[in-house]
């Protein structure tokens, strides 16, 4: 994954942390985002082989908006 661009998660992780449907992006600091409402999980804590085991694509609804060093999910038009 690239960092500062929206996934959908295709596959969820083995341990569920992450779900099929999620959206999700990567910080520039490295830490996972998760739009539906579950917060971030740092690098330690998602790049483990139970949670990173999980498989996206590029989020085809929505983008995400950089202002301000502010990181917003936006529904495209």
């Amino acid at each position: 994954m690239e960092k500062l661009k929206l996934y959908t998660i295709v596959k969820g992780s083995t341990d569920n942390t992450l779900k099929t449907g999620d959206i999700v992006w990567l910080s520039e600091n490295g830490d996972l985002n998760i739009c539906n409402g579950n917060g971030w999980l740092p690098k330690d804590e998602w790049n483990t082989p139970k949670t990173s085991d999980f498989k996206v694509e590029p989020c085809k609804e929505y983008y995400l908006d950089i202002s301000d060093g502010h990181e917003t999910v936006k529904k495209l038009k």
